[in-house]
């Protein structure tokens, strides 16, 4: 499996606060899964997605906890196109991610395999507590100009011919789910593309977030 450092990504703030720069990992400061999904959700272009498979580049990020029959999906964001992403965001001080996070990436896409843009824009505008399209709505307001059939067209046979970009997001990435994932990525006959990031986040003193991808 290659590894590659993408390009850094700075994520202004104004904490103001003074000092070294220092890791925000879990033992330092108490990082969660929770902060992960929401540095995602406010800013997805800390994720080297382009680097994974340009096709799913620059996704909108439609909400956190998208509910699904496989369980709630962290982040769910969906290309102009209609391809739809899937994070799974985990700490690796838990012994379960190790053992888990693969095959629950792959439920959740097994379970939206079976939906239509009419499932997701249901939940979605569930979850975001919007009326009509929200999915669409979020999409539009991205600045993508997108004709709403073809969209949902687009975004059913997508979801019906598995066409996803799964990726598994933490603060490190541990060798064995590096060969679940390079098994995985060796059998022909599966359309989604799965990508392991590590998503190391420091803050900077007075300026912000500063996030180092690596694939």
């Amino acid at each position: 499996m290659s590894r590659q450092h993408a390009a850094p990504v700075l994520i202004g703030d104004a904490t103001g606060s003074a000092g070294i720069l220092a890791h925000l990992g879990p033992s330092e400061h108490g990082l969660s899964e929770a902060d992960i999904q929401a540095l995602i959700q406010q800013s997805p272009q800390c994720l080297p997605i382009a680097e994974i498979d340009p096709l799913f580049a620059n996704p909108v990020p439609i909400c956190t906890e998208l509910s699904t029959p496989a369980g709630p999906i962290d982040n769910f964001m969906v290309t102009a196109s209609g391809l739809p992403v899937l994070v799974e965001c985990k700490l690796w001080k838990n012994p379960e991610a190790r053992r888990e996070v693969v095959g629950q990436i792959l439920d959740y896409a097994n379970a939206l395999s079976r939906w239509t843009a009419s499932d997701v824009k249901r939940e979605a505008s569930r979850r975001l507590k919007r009326p009509g399209n929200a999915v669409l709505d979020l999409v539009r307001s991205a600045g993508h100009e997108v004709d709403e059939m073809a969209f949902n067209d687009a975004l059913s046979l997508n979801l019906r011919r598995g066409r996803f970009l799964l990726l598994i997001v933490g603060d490190g990435i541990r060798e064995g789910v590096e060969a679940i994932a390079e098994y995985l990525q060796a059998h022909a006959g599966l359309h989604f593309t799965l990508g392991l990031v590590e998503l190391p986040v420091f803050q900077m003193p007075d300026i912000g977030k500063l996030v180092v991808p690596r694939v």
